[in-house]
């Protein structure tokens, strides 16, 4: 892969509008099944249901929106990379979370409800400095006598959940867990004590010493032969059964609880308590030496831009030789927790409160949110949310809507209905989409 479509492609990333995975809209939905995602607690009162096919997305990113950086030239949207840097924070996080569910069943007997479910997952955390887009596009000339810190952290993982989960009710008491069975698709994960990088700039003969304790660990992800020569293929997108039964594997569980107190419901969740362990086809790589070169301008050595740097991209090439090592390695799943609050105001009107805390690789996020829904029909359920949010966002109004028809029920939800409407200015979108067949 050539290393120009690299950095564009991060551009792209960085610029996208995607730090908790919330789910704050969907876990005051207790009529739909796809709420026991967010509390194995909360389950349906129907003797059988069967959850079918749905998806669900949530990107969030603390930094500039694309319609910030993203400037017309002859007529076509190009990158403003200038304008990029301006608007990025000292440090900028970026995450992403897929989950395409597949097929979920769930039996009631009498107070006890077991189930069963497969989804499909992906995340993604991506934590930066201004400083690395900094010098890899604009050089480092600016940065002559200082040390430039380039540490950076990065977690991308895909796996297969296959969950078994049980609700019991006592009174007006319900408990209920999930043990979740873990399959590693594929992973590029940096090692949680090794992730630095500094550049120095000698102001007297330019001479750069780049200081290096980096270790990005990999399996079924990335193929790392130079600089220049980098392939990533992580199938986003792409839901197969091929790694279904694989040697990457792992396990977790979720914990509920909720208690109904005539038109108050309380519930409380702790979710994705577990870990995968990586020692299938892995690939770690090592960069832990120091480095010396006079007079190297890294935007233009590594971009390319100028031909008269062939010298330059050679040095570059011997920078970033790595050592390679197969050693076996676990991450740990975003870890969730859910408080929430419901008051059944009519038999029409329902009021609620959402508390949501995320926790990933060190990287703790709440939300809060309110929100009422409404069955103005029977078969129609619609209503909206208001949230806050860490990232300095507050134009946070949800919409979710829910249809049924015979013993089909369709809903869709989102936390920001701004984003669909114009998401060149969202900082944050979240949507699900899905489907259950309710069977009394």
């Amino acid at each position: 892969m050539n290393f120009r479509i690299s950095i564009t492609a991060l551009a792209l990333l960085l610029s996208a509008p995607m730090l908790a995975q919330q789910e704050l809209g969907l876990n005051l939905m207790h009529h739909v099944w796809q709420s026991n995602k967010t509390n194995p607690a909360i389950v349906q009162t129907n003797s059988f249901v069967i959850g079918g096919l749905g998806i669900r997305n949530n990107l969030v990113f603390d930094g500039p929106t694309y319609n910030q950086i993203v400037t017309k030239r002859d007529g076509k949207p190009v990158i403003d990379i200038n304008r990029f840097v301006n608007f990025l924070e000292p440090e900028n996080t970026v995450r992403d979370d897929l989950d395409f569910s597949t097929l979920s069943a769930a039996f009631r007997i009498k107070n006890l409800t077991l189930s069963v479910g497969h989804s499909i997952k992906y995340h993604a955390f991506f934590k930066y400095p201004k400083t690395l887009p900094q010098i890899v596009w604009q050089g480092n000339a600016q940065f002559i006598g200082e040390t430039v810190d380039l540490s950076n952290e990065l977690q991308v993982s895909g796996y297969h959940e296959l969950a078994f989960g049980a609700a019991y009710q006592f009174g007006n008491l319900t408990l209920g867990a999930k043990g979740k069975l873990l399959s590693g698709i594929a992973d590029a994960t940096t090692h949680d004590d090794h992730h630095t990088a500094t550049l120095y700039t000698d102001p007297d003969v330019y001479q750069i010493t780049l200081n290096g304790d980096y270790i990005l660990q990999t399996a079924n992800s990335i193929d790392y032969e130079s600089y220049n020569d980098l392939d990533a293929d992580f199938n986003f997108g792409t839901f197969t059964f091929e790694e279904f039964f694989g040697k990457n594997s792992g396990f977790a569980f979720d914990l509920g609880a909720r208690l109904q107190l005539g038109k108050l419901d309380l519930a409380a969740s702790l979710l994705d308590i577990g870990k995968i362990t990586w020692d299938d086809n892995v690939t770690n790589y090592a960069a832990t030496k120091s480095y010396q070169y006079d007079g190297l301008d890294f935007s233009q050595a590594l971009t390319g831009e100028n031909s008269t740097f062939g010298d330059a991209l050679d040095t570059l090439e011997a920078l970033f030789q790595v050592e390679k090592t197969s050693g076996a390695y676990t991450n740990k799943l975003p870890r969730k927790v859910y408080l929430s609050a419901t008051y059944q105001l009519t038999d029409m009107w329902q009021a609620g409160a959402v508390f949501f805390n995320e926790n990933f690789r060190g990287e703790s996020k709440a939300a809060l949110a309110v929100g009422v829904n409404a069955t103005p029909f029977k078969a129609v359920n619609i209503g909206a949310t208001y949230a806050i949010k860490e990232n300095k966002s507050y134009d946070n109004l949800g919409l979710n809507l829910t249809l049924a028809l015979g013993p089909l029920q369709i809903f869709g939800v989102t936390d920001n209905v701004f984003a669909l409407v114009n998401p060149g200015d969202a900082k944050n979108f979240t949507a699900r989409f899905g489907m259950a067949f309710l069977m009394k």
